[in-house]
């Protein structure tokens, strides 16, 4: 298991998130599993490919790639979060995929073996403390010629339930996203369009395509349900209502009321944007 230190902070965070996340991989799907296969269909996989998902979380998409590359191919799961490997290889087993394994590491300081034919990740690569250093790792993992592709988050404008809704619990909890620096860890930190790129190309990846997607994302079936979902999210807001409950009730009223403005006959529905992006291992005969 290899973490370099500068990402410990977000090991041990998404460590202690696991047992929620993997508990919520149904609702968490659901919400984003859209953005996902968008991503993956843009990588165009193949039978018989060998894949890495990086921050590949509770397994959802481990299985989902599992499923394009088939008996013969195999995927690779890897995350910074011991239990949620652990609910990925549990749900792993579950679906019955049999070629998909799990591991413990950060993908900026994993030693790969450099043959894998693509690399993939849902929302799983905008933590890294140097980005364009985890990058260039994940270049290491791929055979010369070999893809990348992954989703993530636009601006926080175009987030408003992500950004609006950690502001709303950062009022309450220490949260590990906030600060004034958007190229900072976090959810965001790949947000806008021209670092993205400078990034990617910076890494040493070359035919990179940034795409626009733009879709509401389901929240809940109502403002409540909503409001009660985003607080699982976090550890500390899920105990919240255990360890003061008068600041939980003024954090639910907090979260209904932002939710309540997207809410409609099909629950609520909040505007999101992410990137899909695909990039390419120079080959080494060019």
């Amino acid at each position: 298991m290899a973490i370099d230190a500068s990402n410990q902070p977000q090991a041990d965070f998404w460590t202690s998130a696991g047992a929620l996340w993997t508990a919520l991989r149904d609702r968490f799907d659901d919400q984003v599993n859209e953005h996902g296969l968008a991503a993956i269909d843009a990588l165009n996989l193949e039978a018989g490919e060998s894949v890495i998902d990086v921050g590949c979380g509770a397994g959802s998409t481990t299985v989902q790639v599992a499923e394009r590359v088939g008996e013969d191919g195999r995927v690779r799961g890897l995350d910074i979060s011991q239990t949620m490997i652990e609910g990925a290889r549990a749900h792993a087993e579950a679906q019955g995929v049999a070629t998909a394994t799990f591991d413990v590491g950060d993908a900026m300081a994993e030693t790969f073996d450099g043959d894998a034919d693509a690399v993939f990740s849902r929302f799983g690569v905008m933590f890294f403390s140097d980005a364009v250093a985890g990058f260039a790792n994940i270049l290491t993992a791929l055979r010369p010629g070999g893809r990348l592709g992954f989703v993530c988050w636009q601006s926080p404008v175009d987030n408003p339930w992500a950004s609006q809704g950690f502001r709303a619990v950062g009022q309450f909890i220490e949260m590990p996203f906030r600060g004034g620096d958007p190229t900072a860890p976090g959810p965001f930190s790949l947000g806008e369009r021209e670092r993205l790129e400078s990034v990617i190309v910076d890494s040493g990846f070359e035919d990179v395509s940034i795409e626009p997607r733009v879709t509401p994302v389901r929240m809940g079936d109502d403002a409540a349900d909503a409001a009660g979902f985003f607080t699982q999210l976090t550890p500390a807001a899920a105990n919240l209502a255990a360890d003061d409950p008068e600041k939980a009730a003024e954090l639910r009223a907090a979260l209904i009321d932002l939710f309540s403005e997207w809410e409609g006959p099909d629950g609520v529905q909040a505007p999101s944007a992410v990137w899909i992006v695909t990039a390419r291992r120079p080959s080494t005969s060019g």
